[in-house]
């Protein structure tokens, strides 16, 4: 079944032109006649990489080859990202073999060596690769027999002809203007599409003098249709945008959608549009100068939608909601900018000598010490960061409450910190980040990374609490914590190796770390923070479960209709009781009472009790003590 990414794909294609030596070579390798059987397109942006790696896989598909599309700016920084998106094209099924598309690899270089490893080596020998991405090959492509198998092709500006082609593609059929325009554009197909609508808008034929500071002022004399304002600003605004998002924001996601989709600054990946990089910064600057309320109102909208999202379930809402924090010292932990450098991964084999050298060679003898055993014996807790080379420069060491048992016997200091969360939070709802270490001496992306693939990963999905440790010296942890609301615990605190370690509780509230996110973006867009709901507003929201004309109006909806409000009080109540409950016969007895009760159609009192094999005085008490504890979850929220 054709997607809408399908339909993206064949417009954009439409005005494709050149590249011939590039798509021959491919031509070539999907025939078996190259001998090698990974292309590497590399070059600045605005050249066309993306088109040129869409229609080589239109060319696979049509000779009957399997094809798979990565775009590296989709991957999320966790351990295995990049294999776990390739896995079925590595699952040899007797068919022909796949041709593999790598996209923005600029995004994920570190992953190189991940892909020499762990990915391309499974590949059928009769398998084409092409990757893409702003920089040539590293080293490591040329290194152990990979200069015989990787082939690069450097794309340059397309010659006069091209360019020519390109500019009639786009309605410019005046020789001495394509001349011009050809001239102004220094053959980059990025500048000569813009060109050609602002000249067919305005009749310039010289733009600006330079191409990337042309860029922006072109779109706005050529391709700014008022009636779309709004749909350029939430691109401009959120890291991606869906049918799903506009139809969320605008109301109208379709025409929208298609509009965005036409222009020739953004770019598409699958089913979601994002804006051009070159492009992004200048128009968010220009609609935060023209329409500053407009685009409160929109950003309001967007973090709404991802709040949404991250209490349905979808981790990855996390970041984009972290997106739209303005705030440098919150947003620095949320930041994944270090991929094209370093990428997280799992503990390999030699890693424990590699960080245990360089921490006692800074003198983090003691240190190291404590942290060395969760490499043998809770691998599962230690998210390590790696250069392009896939050497460690980094690692975080994370715990939650089943790591306790193994903490009492191996490090005290992760022990106390445990004892601390089980204090304050019995249910589990806290985490403990033990440990942060950058290796590089920048400090910056190093952490952030490991920060944000820690989040995705950790089991406890929203928590109340997060307890982080930090050296005395290292300032940005520091700022993060305090900005997020963090407060130093003196009990915790200790000297190891001569250095303070500084312990810090940050308290999200009883909604977790979704809704601080959510509040932060409230504050700075100077919202009012939703005020606290009440018990009768929680008993309310209960009882009207199953209509979404009263769950509409309760305190705790959110949403741009009346179904989606609707939506967002019950997907806010069940997150609420799969928060709450634990995993004992005794709270899932309570969390089954809620839930059939209120959730389930509303089944008679005496059903419940028979199915939970209660009696019916055991049962009421089960249900009070339920809807007791929902209610103190969310008052405060």
């Amino acid at each position: 079944m054709a997607t809408i990414g399908d339909g993206l794909v064949r417009r954009q294609l439409s005005r494709f032109v050149g590249r011939d030596a590039e798509i021959g070579v491919f031509r070539q390798a999907l025939a078996g006649g190259l001998d090698h059987n990974v292309l590497f397109v590399h070059g600045p942006g605005g050249l066309g990489k993306t088109s040129l790696l869409r229609m080589m896989r239109l060319l696979a598909a049509e000779a009957g080859r399997r094809c798979y599309w990565v775009d590296a700016r989709a991957l999320a920084p966790v351990p295995d990202a990049v294999v776990d998106a390739l896995a079925e094209a590595t699952a040899h099924d007797g068919e022909r073999a796949p041709v593999v598309f790598i996209d923005s690899f600029e995004r994920i270089g570190a992953c190189g060596r991940t892909l020499r490893q762990d990915v391309l080596p499974k590949l059928a020998d009769d398998s084409v690769v092409v990757i893409s991405g702003r920089r040539p090959p590293d080293s490591g492509w040329r290194l152990d027999g990979w200069d015989q198998v990787v082939a690069e092709l450097p794309l340059g500006a397309l010659t006069p002809a091209e360019a020519q082609r390109l500019l009639r593609a786009h309605g410019v059929t005046d020789d001495t203007v394509a001349e011009r325009l050809r001239g102004w554009s220094e053959g980059s197909p990025l500048a000569l599409t813009l060109a050609a609508g602002a000249y067919l808008a305005t009749g310039a034929t010289s733009p600006r003098p330079t191409t990337v500071s042309a860029l922006f002022e072109v779109v706005t004399e050529a391709e700014l249709d008022p009636a779309f304002h709004d749909a350029l600003t939430v691109c401009a605004i959120a890291r991606e945008v869906t049918v799903e998002l506009l139809a969320h924001t605008l109301g109208e996601p379709r025409e929208a959608f298609d509009w965005l989709a036409e222009r020739s600054f953004v770019d598409s990946y699958g089913d979601s549009l994002t804006l051009h990089d070159v492009v992004r910064m200048p128009v968010l600057a220009r609609v935060r100068q023209s329409r500053p309320d407009r685009v409160n109102k929109l950003k309001r909208l967007l973090c709404d939608h991802f709040y949404a999202r991250a209490l349905s379930g979808d981790a990855g809402a996390l970041v984009d909601l972290a997106h739209l924090i303005d705030s440098p010292e919150i947003r620095w932990g949320y930041r994944w900018e270090g991929s094209s450098r370093f990428q997280t991964d799992r503990v390999r084999v030699g890693d424990a000598e590699v960080v245990g050298h360089a921490l006692t060679t800074r003198g983090y003898d003691e240190w190291w010490a404590m942290s060395e055993a969760y490499y043998s014996n809770r691998p599962q807790n230690v998210t390590i960061a790696r250069d392009a080379a896939g050497s460690p420069v980094g690692h975080a060491i994370f715990l939650t409450p089943s790591a306790l048992p193994v903490c009492s016997r191996i490090d005290p200091f992760g022990a106390r910190l445990l004892r601390y969360a089980q204090r304050i939070s019995p249910d589990g709802q806290a985490v403990v980040w033990r440990d942060t270490v950058d290796l590089t001496g920048e400090g910056s992306h190093v952490l952030a990374m490991l920060n944000l693939s820690v989040v995705l990963r950790m089991e406890v999905r929203n928590p109340r609490y997060a307890i982080v440790s930090a050296f005395g010296h290292n300032d940005r942890v520091h700022a993060f914590c305090t900005a997020t609301g963090g407060r130093p615990i003196p009990e915790l605190e200790t000297d190891v190796d001569g250095r303070r370690v500084v312990v810090y509780l940050i308290d999200y509230g009883p909604g977790g770390l979704y809704v601080t996110q959510r509040d932060i973006v409230y504050r700075e867009l100077g919202v009012c923070v939703p005020t606290a709901v009440t018990a009768a507003d929680v008993r309310a929201a209960l009882d009207g479960f199953a209509s979404s004309g009263d769950l509409a109006q309760s305190p705790l909806a959110r949403g741009a209709d009346t179904r989606e409000r609707a939506e967002h009080v019950r997907a806010v109540l069940r997150s609420a009781v799969e928060l709450e409950f634990g995993t004992s016969p005794h709270e899932r007895q309570l969390s089954a009472a809620l839930t059939q009760r209120f959730f389930d159609g509303r089944e008679s009192h005496e059903k419940i009790a028979r199915s939970l094999a209660l009696s019916r005085a055991t049962y009421f008490r089960r249900l009070n003590e339920a809807v007791s504890r929902l209610t103190e979850h969310l008052v405060r929220r």
